[in-house]
């Protein structure tokens, strides 16, 4: 099991959640919502064409789809890409479970820390105890995976 992508995959999840809170901070600051989410995608759009400069992707499409299928571009391209690429290699039930651990283990630290707006509270038994069955999940499933992958067909 390559350790770098199930990190990366947990990573994703990490992001999502602390991208919501970064967010809720900058909608606050430039008082509005639609400009924070404005910010948000030119970010991501940047980031996007400078892996696209740096000769990651360079092929394109055969030919230009509809344009409502662009819309999903704005939902989270590097939450997308990170999630995707991991789950390729992965599996999409690792990749899943990898991520959402990553949000519950953020959404869980922000309060716990008071970091990014969030007022201070400690986790509940129950939360810990989510996160430690999530955490399970993800060993379970990418320990069966490797043992699949292991298996001859």
């Amino acid at each position: 099991m390559n350790l770098g992508l199930l990190l990366g995959t947990l990573g994703a999840g990490i992001g999502l959640a602390a991208g919501l809170a970064f967010n809720v901070r900058l909608a606050r600051a430039l008082g509005t919502p639609l400009a924070a989410t404005l910010v948000n995608f030119v970010v991501g759009g940047v980031l996007l064409a400078l892996l696209w400069l740096a000769g990651v992707g360079r092929e394109g499409p055969a030919h230009l789809p509809p344009l409502w299928m662009l819309t999903g571009g704005l939902l989270g391209a590097t939450y997308v890409t990170l999630n995707l690429i991991g789950a390729a290699r992965l599996g999409v039930g690792v990749g899943t479970v990898a991520a959402t651990l990553g949000q519950l283990l953020v959404a869980l630290a922000l309060p716990a820390l008071g970091w990014l707006g969030q007022a201070q509270r400690l986790p509940s038994a129950a939360e810990g105890l989510s996160a430690l069955l999530l955490l399970a999940a993800v060993a379970l499933l990418a320990g069966d995976r490797q043992r699949a992958a292991g298996r001859p067909r």
